[in-house]
């Protein structure tokens, strides 16, 4: 049989029904079947892996420290057992296979139901081969899977396009645009180049994470890089492609050939819109897929100071590196930060207004005009207010040598009712966080021993803390001392953190769900941009309208940089007078900020790489102000369509 006749044969048998609905039936029943054995494997293996109390006694004793010898002995082991026994939970929950199995069960019955299963069996073949002959060669187990993930990726993407041509394929003009725009997505060259970047940019990926780092340092660098690589991927060629296909149309003309048959320009403009929409979602449901399936992946890497996954080299117990991973990175954290200094609100008030004085007797001798001298007054108030608010914080966050400090942290109701153990993230800085020096802090919390701490400065470190410290109140009270307050040793300089160096965090969900919000949050992002460059490319030429969308992208983008960067930037000298022009840049950057507040605040790249979760709450909020812009810039564009003379009838 020639090759032609037996593709021919093979398309016709993945195209029948019959063989649809059969393979639909074989692709379910294999995942139920593989769910069952899976769960009934971890269940099998549940006993053997939970660590004990008294295996966590024996742990310690074995690294030195002996139970007891602080004065809190039970209390500790039973937080250490808490701890490793929700870590273990986690290679032993069936949540991450069964989420990874839906996805595989969902896109492999999309391509069955387009008619492309064999196909597809002949590409999962290629893939497993190309693993097989990288293993085989030895040329790496992650270069086999970057080239079966490449093949994946790519069958992934072009069954989708499939897919949403079909969803899009109802009568009417909106549909009939938005088809279009997906065929022009597919026949234009600069979207096929953005396209072969994202996914060669996340099959390659993993090849050049550095095995020799701590596993939570690799799966952050991965989820960094591979989640903003492909969003910022996505978004340029949305808004380059949003903004061509409408001013190229107008200047070849080919939107005559539209606006002349009945075609409403909200038709049009809606039509656009979904067709670009639907194109980024395509690509972030691809990106996302391939992101989690590899972090699931790199998860059950052995960690720092591991066997093998999950399993320390002592035997009991759990590592730093895999600590910090699951309940820092691959979790969805609530984060409490330190309440700030009470001050007292009338001292404070005849502090700033003996400033003000000083500073209106100055200005006394060179304004001579009642009105523009009490205008003065007010704004030096207000500016004389901030200035002091913010330096008195900055100096309570501020620890002397040999001194201490207490913070109070308050909302912890929720952490108290849950029983699991909370986590204290601070980062310390002294002089110029110079990396060869380490400095020792004591750290007491209210109704709890002291805990001597060696840290780096200007890093990151993390201790378990118990939920039993939280009072009846949700108040947890704690006290950082700069020295070692056992051998009465003080460091040399001032310690200081930041407003976000130092805070609580507890668990309020898993990864899996948390990183899925993301991601929709992403796409949320990416179809209000779409509405943005299809809005500005209504009455603007290409470059302009690419300026205007880019710089709009850029500056919601930078929002969150901006806000925090005004915190500490200063509009006044040494001795308390206002700088004009630093001022006029404050004002402007704080306009900006302001604008995009909300998009900025979202942060779902942040979120996914520290572990800090986003709540339904702050998705609807998102999606709530989000589509209210592109509604707004929706009319607006369908206005100024409507006022325009798009096409011009020439005939008698």
């Amino acid at each position: 049989m020639k090759i032609a006749d037996f593709m021919s044969r093979a398309d016709r048998i993945q195209q029948s029904r019959g063989f649809k609905i059969i393979a639909s039936c074989v692709i379910v029943g294999v995942a139920i079947a593989l769910f069952i054995a899976y769960s009934v494997a971890a269940a099998a293996n549940k006993s053997g892996s939970i660590i004990t109390p008294e295996i966590a006694a024996a742990a310690a004793e074995a690294d030195g420290a002996a139970p007891g010898a602080d004065g809190a002995p039970k209390g500790e082991l039973d937080l250490t057992a808490r701890i490793v026994n929700d870590i273990l939970k986690a290679k032993q929950s069936t949540a991450g296979f069964g989420v990874g199995l839906t996805i595989a069960a969902g896109l492999s019955l999309v391509v069955i139901w387009l008619g492309l299963g064999l196909t597809y069996l002949g590409l999962a073949a290629l893939g497993a081969a190309l693993v097989g002959l990288c293993v085989w060669g030895k040329r790496g187990e992650d270069l086999g899977i970057a080239a079966a993930g490449l093949v994946g990726l790519f069958a992934t993407f072009a069954a989708l396009m499939q897919a949403l041509r079909l969803l899009l394929g109802s009568t009417g003009p909106v549909w009939a645009v938005a088809r279009n725009v997906l065929a022009e997505a597919v026949r234009m060259k600069v979207s096929i180049i953005f396209i072969v970047l994202v996914v060669f940019g996340l099959a390659a990926l993993p090849l050049v994470l550095d095995p020799h780092q701590p596993l939570r340092y690799r799966v952050q660098s991965f989820l960094q890089f591979s989640t903003a690589g492909c969003f910022w991927l996505v978004a340029i060629l949305v808004l380059a492609f949003s903004v061509s296909s409408v001013t190229f149309e107008q200047r070849d003309k080919i939107i005559w050939q539209t606006m002349t048959k009945p075609v409403a320009a909200w038709q049009y403009i809606l039509g656009k819109w979904l067709g670009v929409s639907a194109l980024a979602g395509a690509l972030m449901l691809v990106c996302a897929s391939g992101i989690f399936l590899f972090t699931e992946h790199l998860r059950n890497q052995p960690a720092m100071n591991e066997t093998s996954s999950y399993v320390a080299q002592s035997g009991a117990g759990i590592t730093e590196d895999r600590f910090i991973l699951e309940t820092q990175v691959l979790t969805a954290r609530a984060t409490v930060r330190p309440d700030p200094l009470e001050l007292d609100e009338e001292q404070f008030q005849k502090n700033v207004e003996e400033r003000v004085k000083a500073e209106i007797n100055n200005l006394a001798q060179t304004i001579s005009d009642a009105e523009a001298l009490r205008n003065k007054r007010e704004e030096l108030t207000r500016s004389i207010a901030s200035s002091l608010r913010k330096a008195v914080q900055a100096d309570f966050r501020s620890i002397p040598p040999g001194r201490g400090r207490a913070y109070t942290f308050s909302g912890l109701e929720a952490a108290r009712e849950s029983n699991r153990p909370l986590v204290l993230r601070f980062k310390l800085e002294a002089g110029a966080n110079r990396p060869d020096e380490n400095y020792r802090v004591t750290i007491e919390f209210a109704g709890g021993g002291a805990q001597i701490e060696q840290i780096g400065l200007g890093q990151f470190h993390s201790i378990p803390v118990s939920p039993s410290y939280v009072d009846a109140k949700g108040v947890l009270t704690m006290q950082i001392i700069n020295g070692d307050a056992v051998q009465r040793v003080a460091n040399a300089e001032y310690l200081s953190f930041s407003n976000e160096g130092l805070e609580i965090s507890y668990a309020t969900g898993g990864f899996r769900a948390n990183f899925f919000r993301c991601i929709g949050i992403l796409w949320i992002k990416l179809v209000f941009l779409a509405m943005l460059a299809i809005a500005a490319s209504t009455f603007l030429s290409f470059p302009v309208a690419c300026l205007v969308s880019f710089s709009i992208f850029l500056a919601a983008e930078g929002a969150g940089f901006i806000a925090g960067a005004l915190e500490n930037y200063s509009t006044e000298d040494r001795n308390g007078k206002m700088l004009l022009i630093p001022t006029l840049i404050a004002k402007i950057a704080g306009v900006v900020s302001g604008a995009f507040r909300v998009y900025a605040d979202l942060r779902p790249t942040g979120r996914i790489v520290d572990g800090l979760a986003l709540s339904w709450m702050d998705v609807a909020g998102g999606v709530i102000v989000l589509g209210g812009a592109s509604a707004v810039l929706y009319v607006g564009a369908v206005y100024i369509f409507r006022r325009r003379e798009l096409a011009t009838y020439s005939g008698n």
